[in-house]
């Protein structure tokens, strides 16, 4: 039917769209004749399924590649933490002006934003149903880390604050978060 139109179109322009079509079609009818026809031949068993050495060596790669993701993230985690337990006390911090305020500043909205990527990263992770615990710990220390670097940056927005408890509060989270690491990497090492 579509060549029977793109034969009877009038025109240059109405000619090359009708002709267009018809290779689109025909294209797209091999495509699922051929992805039919591949069911059909497993059907029947012309055509042989994955055995099952197949499909371990499948689950073994993706293992692989979660270890492999997981131990870079626990590396970048650490990188961040360390990062937020280096920050220097909200007196020091306070003390140096409104310039140097505002680099920490900066620095700390930085390590908000890195530590909140880390956080989407981890939960988007393909995770083996081998590595189910390993992932919660990972997305655990995770969220720990967020919450870290949600802190060091609100201690910014209290200007009135010369106490520094956001601060802390991120310390605390930064060190659950290389605590959490250690056992997590002991584990992997067992």
């Amino acid at each position: 039917m579509g060549i029977i139109c793109a034969i009877n179109a009038r025109g240059l322009f109405r000619q090359l769209v009708s002709w267009l079509l018809v290779a689109v079609m025909a294209t797209v009818a091999a495509t699922f004749s051929y992805l039919k026809f591949e069911d059909y031949t497993q059907e029947i068993g012309i055509a042989q399924k994955p055995e099952a050495s197949q499909q371990s060596s499948t689950s073994d790669s993706l293992i692989a590649n979660y270890v492999l993701a997981e131990k870079q993230m626990l590396k970048n985690v650490i990188a961040v933490a360390d990062s937020i337990l280096s920050f220097p006390q909200w007196s020091a911090i306070y003390s140096l002006g409104v310039e140097k305020r505002e680099d920490f500043a900066s620095k700390a909205l930085f390590l908000r934003n890195k530590s909140m990527n880390f956080y989407r990263q981890i939960r988007s992770l393909p995770v083996p149903n081998e590595k189910k615990q390993s992932y919660d710990s990972l997305l655990e220390v995770a969220d720990n880390l967020r919450l870290a670097g949600y802190e060091i940056h609100y201690q910014f927005s209290l200007e009135s604050d010369a106490v520094g408890e956001s601060i802390a509060k991120a310390r605390e989270y930064a060190n659950q978060v290389k605590s959490a690491v250690s056992i997590i990497m002991n584990k992997e090492q067992e």
